[in-house]
């Protein structure tokens, strides 16, 4: 007997489809304008997966009689507009969205139970883990990692004996520990990316409304890379770089207002989660109070982002349960 696809398989295969149609249609821009041949072999193989992926995505939707969504098309990417950014900014970008690609693919998996999706997403793994190697490799070849700093190994395996090891606002505050350090460097890195995505869009788009929009939630990613710097400067250890360099002084929009607020609302999404992960990760009190009250300052442009979308007729409404009480009522 066939198995009805689940609001989990559902939810991910559409969610899927949405962001590669994207890459699709906006991956082209970038490669008319690269100029480095290894990061357009970077570019290119970015292109391939995506199409793969949206490929199969189709196969199985169209075999349950799914309606396909309509995501975006080519007259939301001008390919002839001046550069944007720079090639290795670009570089910067597919490694991060092979990075969330990862996250969200192995979710995706765990949370699947028809045989055809989960080899759909391991297959998504796999391609995703062959995109990211390759662009870490890059970034690391061409000093551009932004890596977490080194601390020393410990001397031998101890046990927390103090109360005092969970302090943060008050008293005398312990070193970060690595599982910290890494939390602050991950959201650093991520803040960095969407930052340079903000200030680039707040200078191409169409709207004041939406520049002001685009500026506000800059200046959000500035704060929060300031909160999470301080506390790694609080034990010495070094900041990482920020991308503003690597946007040009182009207002000339390669993009549609609409792919750019569906990406937004993307990368928001995903801060959120990573927020969240850190809430639960880090042990020191201050640094769990900072991520709970960044990761609803988030969530507000998000709803506010939401709203953009919902009052221009940007936002394809995701497939949702059947309303049983209004069936009832409207009888």
């Amino acid at each position: 007997m066939k198995i009805q696809l689940n609001a989990s398989e559902i939810a991910n295969l559409w969610t899927t489809y949405m962001n590669n149609l994207m890459y699709i249609f906006s991956i082209p821009y970038y490669m008319k304008k690269c100029e480095d041949e290894e990061i357009c072999s970077i570019i290119e193989l970015t292109l391939e997966i995506s199409q793969e992926i949206v490929v199969n995505v189709e196969e199985i939707l169209k075999q349950e009689n799914f309606p396909l969504p309509l995501g975006f098309t080519e007259e939301d990417v001008d390919l002839n507009a001046p550069r944007l950014y720079s090639d290795q900014f670009a570089l910067i970008q597919y490694n991060a969205l092979a990075e969330n690609g990862l996250e969200f693919y192995g979710l995706s998996l765990v949370n699947s139970t028809r045989v055809d999706v989960r080899d759909f997403f391991t297959h998504c793994v796999s391609l995703t883990t062959k995109l990211y190697n390759q662009s870490k490799d890059l970034l690391v070849k061409r000093g551009l990692a932004n890596s977490a700093p080194t601390i020393p190994i410990p001397e031998k395996a101890d046990f927390v004996h103090q109360q005092g090891f969970l302090t943060g606002w008050f008293g005398d505050r312990r070193p970060l520990n690595a599982i910290e350090i890494n939390q602050l460097v991950f959201n650093i890195r991520g803040g960095a990316l969407a930052g340079a995505k903000l200030m680039s869009y707040s200078q191409i788009a169409k709207s004041k409304d939406l520049r002001e929009f685009f500026i506000r939630g800059k200046e959000m990613c500035d704060k929060h890379i300031e909160v999470f710097t301080s506390l790694l400067r609080e034990d010495d250890l070094p900041s990482l770089t920020t991308y503003e360099s690597e946007v040009t002084n182009s207002t000339i929009p390669p993009f549609s207002d609409k792919m750019m607020m569906f990406f937004i609302m993307t990368i928001g999404a995903v801060f959120i989660s990573k927020y969240g992960s850190a809430i639960g990760l880090c042990n020191r009190r201050d640094i769990g109070l900072h991520f709970t009250r960044l990761l609803a300052e988030t969530a507000k442009y998000l709803e506010d982002a939401a709203n953009i979308m919902i009052k221009n007729g940007w936002m394809e409404q995701p497939p949702q349960a059947t309303a049983r009480k209004a069936l009832g009522e409207n009888r």
